[in-house]
C-alpha cells in the first residue's frame, strides 16, 4: 500500500532533530501509524523552507506520507493526502494529524516521546 499525504505546518523549534536552516534537511528514524493501524518504523525527513514552512516525509514498508506546512503553538493546519487537515502535538516529538472530515489519520513520534515524556 502506497500512501501520499500532504500535511502542513511545523516549527523546527518544536521538533527535536528537525531542520534548523532554510533548505537543509534532517533525517531520523521515528515510529508512525496510519489510520490507527499498527505502529512501524518510518524514516522521517524534514526540509525547512521560507516562513517556517516544512516539508516532512515519512517512509517505511508500504507507506509514504508527506506533510507540508507549519505549526502554531502546538496546533497544525494544512493538507493530509491532499485534503484539508488539522493536527496537534500530544507532546514534543509526538504529533497526530487528521483530515477535517476525520476520514484519514496519521501519527508519528520519537520512540522516547511515545508516552508523554519530553
Amino acid at each position: 500500500m502506497r500512501i501520499a499525504i500532504l500535511p502542513t505546518l511545523a516549527a523546527a523549534a518544536l521538533l527535536p532533530g528537525a531542520a534548523t536552516a532554510q533548505g537543509t534537511a534532517a533525517r531520523e528514524t521515528v515510529r508512525c501509524a496510519f489510520n490507527d493501524g499498527p505502529e512501524r518504523a518510518c524514516v522521517f525527513t524534514d526540509q525547512a523552507g521560507r516562513g517556517g514552512a516544512h516539508r516532512m516525509t515519512f517512509t517505511g514498508p508500504g507507506i509514504r506520507v508527506t506533510f507540508v506546512g507549519r505549526a502554531n503553538s502546538g496546533w497544525w493546519s494544512g493538507q493530509l493526502n491532499g485534503r484539508p487537515a488539522m493536527g496537534f502535538e500530544r507532546n514534543r516529538g509526538n504529533v497526530v494529524y487528521s483530515t477535517t472530515d476525520l476520514g484519514t489519520r496519521f501519527a508519528w513520534w520519537y520512540p522516547r516521546n511515545a508516552h508523554g515524556t519530553y
